[in-house]
């Protein structure tokens, strides 16, 4: 069997951040169907400020400061004690209907996400048995929250050593659980900020060998490892001793140190990503052959601050972080089913996307597809 390589640009060396970027001249691997599920429950923002524990100006004052750094109007919250897994089970078979395929079409199964329903073993086993899928490679792939982009960069490889003919990637963010509602003072909203932008929601991919002209075009994803306690979910040291989930993990983000991050390697990133598109297809403008970029949905700040430096067009930038919040691993995919829900984006048509990740580690990166 002939392995399907991907090719790098001689030119690559020459980049900070593009050097190991993979470029397939001839795709391998090609997304055919998304599915995603999203709790009944709406949290606004005055909702949520209501359930924090701390001073009542706080507590007035956060409505507006959330909208106003971050965009966010709303989240979508689960049930208490629901499951990361039960929300990546919808989104499955929702996949799965799409694509008109049934369990026995899938032979790989991956849960990518920052969540886990337990330690030990992988969710993606616990996906299985809900879903009645036995007998196939199943197996978590966990990087924050690029963690989805990392499972179509394994699907491709698996595709492309003959390792995998159809695989099924799932995620379910329980993000609600950790939200830290302990806020006792404006300089408490340092670290506990982040936690009031997150969301809930289930997602899942199907993945297949590419018919030669849709698919995977481009992966690039990298972390720098020296960041990771910028952004964490520490480990209660008494968990084994709780038995209440909700009680364990709690998120913290330092946000200035974080905007610092994305100021010095994610925009960078993308404005030498424009400045090679420029220079090695003498594209005097990215945008005309890209249709939409879709990105991890942080903030409307951040999305906006990469739409500048890749000097695309507003209209070709998706923006879902208003009404789902940021719902990790779930974010892109997510975003990407709106898009074609709203009909910006056709599957079959052979537009081109940017997926564009940014995750604690720290880990940056896209993939470039043609759907």
């Amino acid at each position: 069997m002939q392995l399907l390589v991907p090719s790098l640009s001689k030119n690559l060396s020459t980049y900070s951040f593009l050097e190991r970027m993979q470029v397939y001249k001839t795709p391998v691997s090609q997304i055919q169907s998304l599915g995603v599920y999203l709790p009944e429950r709406i949290v606004d923002n005055e909702e949520l400020a209501a359930m924090i524990d701390g001073p009542i100006a706080l507590k007035n004052n956060l409505p507006k400061l959330i909208e106003r750094l971050t965009g966010i109007k709303t989240r979508h919250y689960v049930k208490e004690g629901t499951s990361p897994s039960e929300l990546a089970v919808q989104a499955a078979w929702r996949a799965l209907d799409t694509a008109n395929l049934s369990i026995n079409d899938i032979d790989t199964l991956i849960f990518a996400a920052t969540d886990t329903d337990i330690i030990e073993p992988a969710t993606a086993n616990i996906v299985q048995a809900k879903m009645g899928i036995s007998r196939i490679n199943a197996f978590d792939v966990k990087n924050a929250c690029n963690s989805v982009l990392q499972a179509l960069n394994i699907a491709n490889s698996l595709i492309a050593n003959g390792a995998a003919h159809r695989v099924l990637i799932v995620s379910g963010e329980v993000g609600s659980y950790t939200v830290n509602r302990k806020i006792s003072s404006k300089e408490e909203l340092r670290t506990k900020l982040g936690g009031l932008t997150l969301g809930d929601g289930g997602a899942a991919i199907v993945v297949e060998p590419s018919d030669g002209k849709l698919g995977l075009l481009e992966l690039n994803l990298m972390s720098m490892g020296e960041y990771w306690h910028l952004c964490h979910i520490p480990e209660d040291p008494d968990w084994r001793h709780c038995s209440e989930k909700i009680l364990l993990y709690k998120f913290y983000l330092d946000l200035p140190e974080l905007a610092k991050l994305i100021h010095k390697y994610t925009i960078p990133y993308f404005q030498e990503y424009n400045y090679y598109r420029q220079q090695e297809f003498q594209e005097s403008s990215f945008h005309k052959h890209l249709t939409l970029v879709v990105g991890h949905q942080i903030s409307k700040r951040f999305i906006e601050d990469v739409r500048q430096a890749l000097e695309i067009p507003p209209h070709k930038s998706m923006l879902t972080v208003e009404y789902f919040g940021n719902t990790a691993s779930t974010a892109i995919p997510l975003a990407l089913h709106t898009a074609i829900e709203q009909g910006l984006l056709t599957r079959g048509t052979g537009q081109e996307v940017m997926l564009f990740g940014a995750a604690s580690g720290y880990s940056i990166g896209h993939l470039r597809v043609r759907i």
